[in-house]
């Protein structure tokens, strides 16, 4: 734990980030490995402290730019704090625009078996950059759709893991996503995480970035099956999802506003009460069912009156 009220140091665990860990989940591992929380943490190294409650997601480009002169004091304390180059803490943050991340409390999606072999072997388990955006369901390395293993540092077992593992592999054979929309969704998530990356994808699908880059899947209970089943063959459940969210809202009434309905008349002054003119219609599809009612019991008599002769 740190002691507070003493000079700033170099942190006693020096938790460096590792590749393609995303700010959050390094930040929150610092943290836990000396038992404070971000502010206290912050504070201790002299950053402004809050910073600890801004979105940090996105590094500078995610702030005010009010904070830039803090934020570059940060990645510069954080570096010296555990001995490692500042481009490995800018490393940490995204570059695309804000509706592609996932909300703040939102961002503790893992891929299950990366988690279960990471505490296999005794490596740290974080969650990766490409995992705290919406267009982002499934795991690059395993395939299987990302779930919710809980926040990182050890709270699920090995055998909770496990079964997350094996609940991933049947909802993946559920949704039955087609090579091609996987191949769509990994070249956007190689545009909002790597811009080097993306200059490989010649084609953009314009439509699908626009649907599926900033998507209100997050809104549902189970965001990972919603976006499954859009890149599978059973697109219609998020199809109406995604029409009923877009649906607004009737306005607030407003004192005075409106109109009401027009008043019933009195039953004296009614019209007198008129019975509705009797119909010789019929629908054409009862019509050609009572034929062929008609037509098979003809043919039952004639069949009887064979057998009896």
């Amino acid at each position: 734990m740190i002691a507070l009220g003493l000079e700033p140091e170099p942190l006693a665990f020096r938790v460096r980030p590792l590749a393609d860990e995303c700010f959050d989940s390094w930040i929150d591992r610092v943290g836990r490995a000396h038992d404070v929380t971000r502010s206290v943490l912050f504070r201790h190294l002299g950053i402004e402290p809050a910073l600890a409650g801004q979105d940090l997601g996105r590094g500078r480009r995610g702030l005010d730019t009010t904070w830039h002169q803090a934020f570059d004091g940060l990645v510069e304390r954080l570096a010296w704090a555990v001995q490692c180059e500042k481009e490995r803490i800018s490393a940490t943050f995204l570059a695309c625009e804000a509706s592609a991340l996932l909300p703040r409390g939102l961002r503790h999606y893992a891929c299950a078996r990366c988690w279960y072999e990471a505490r296999r072997a005794g490596k740290p388990e974080f969650i990766r950059r490409e995992w705290i955006l919406r267009a982002s369901w499934r795991c690059r390395e395993h395939g299987l759709p990302g779930k919710v293993p809980g926040e990182p540092g050890g709270r699920l077992s090995l055998a909770q893991l496990a079964r997350l593992v094996v609940l991933a592999e049947r909802s993946l054979a559920v949704a039955r996503p087609s090579q091609k929309t996987i191949r769509r969704n990994s070249a956007i998530l190689a545009q909002l995480v790597r811009q080097s990356e993306w200059q490989r994808h010649r084609a953009i699908d314009h439509a699908y970035r626009d649907r599926i880059a900033a998507n209100v899947f997050h809104f549902s209970a189970d965001r990972i099956a919603m976006l499954a089943l859009a890149h599978g063959r059973r697109g219609a459940a998020p199809r109406r999802f995604e029409t009923l969210i877009s649906q607004a809202l009737p306005e607030r009434p407003t004192p005075g506003g409106g109109s009401l309905a027009d008043q019933k008349p009195p039953y004296r002054l009614q019209a007198a009460f008129r019975t509705k003119p009797r119909s010789h219609w019929i629908a054409p599809e009862l019509l050609s069912l009572l034929c062929a009612y008609g037509a098979l019991r003809a043919r039952q008599g004639r069949e009887a009156v064979l057998q009896a002769a």
